[in-house]
């Protein structure tokens, strides 16, 4: 058991950021502390098995994929263990894992109103960007169709232009070669071709 205090920067405030490492420590079982800084950082103070502390680590170093204030990134993460220079312990009592608001008295409701809060703006930002990932998902797929198709499409331009060359050739040989026919034969070999004409119509 282990105990670390953590300073996370970037766009981490006013974002359902403390929701967030809320979320993943309770799921990891870590007990502790998130509050807001002055400065715009997060603190985090959190106590539990080494691993579990390096997997909430990982789990809240989230990079936004839209570029946006309204949308948690994480730039930087400072991690100072107990007896490291730059730790410090809890700054105040906690059952479990808990969001520190700081000096408001809040009612059971205003603090669970809050917290429901931070979890609606996180689940836009989830959302958001799902939206942006499937928006690009789509575009790449369109591009790597046009690129596929659109070398079918040319082969298919450049099978047509072969085939109407051929069948030109045919056509011209057809009438050479019916030129050349004597004059009773062509009429009977005209004529029998528009009687089959008519009875394929």
């Amino acid at each position: 058991m282990v105990k670390t205090r953590i300073i996370v920067e970037g766009e981490v405030q006013g974002v359902g950021y403390r929701a967030l490492v809320k979320f993943y420590a309770s799921q990891l079982g870590i007990k502790g502390l998130v509050r807001n800084l002055a400065d715009g950082r997060v603190e985090i103070f959190c106590e539990g098995p080494e691993e579990r502390i390096d997997q909430l680590v990982k789990h809240i170093d989230i990079k936004s994929k839209i570029i946006d204030p309204s949308n948690p990134n994480v730039e930087r993460i400072e991690r100072h263990r107990e007896g490291e220079e730059n730790y410090s312990p809890a700054w105040k009592g906690h059952d479990g894992f808990e969001i520190d608001y700081g000096d408001q008295r809040l009612t059971a409701l205003e603090k669970e109103a809050l917290e429901s809060s931070e979890y609606a703006k996180l689940q836009f930002w989830y959302l958001r960007n799902e939206v942006h990932v499937l928006r690009t998902d789509t575009n790449e797929n369109f591009n790597q169709m046009a690129k596929k198709y659109g070398s079918i499409s040319e082969d298919i331009k450049s099978i047509n232009k072969e085939i109407k060359g051929s069948l030109k050739e045919t056509k011209d040989g057809i009438q050479g070669a019916i030129e050349d026919l004597p004059e009773k034969l062509k009429e009977a070999l005209i004529e029998g071709f528009k009687e089959y004409l008519e009875k394929e119509r």
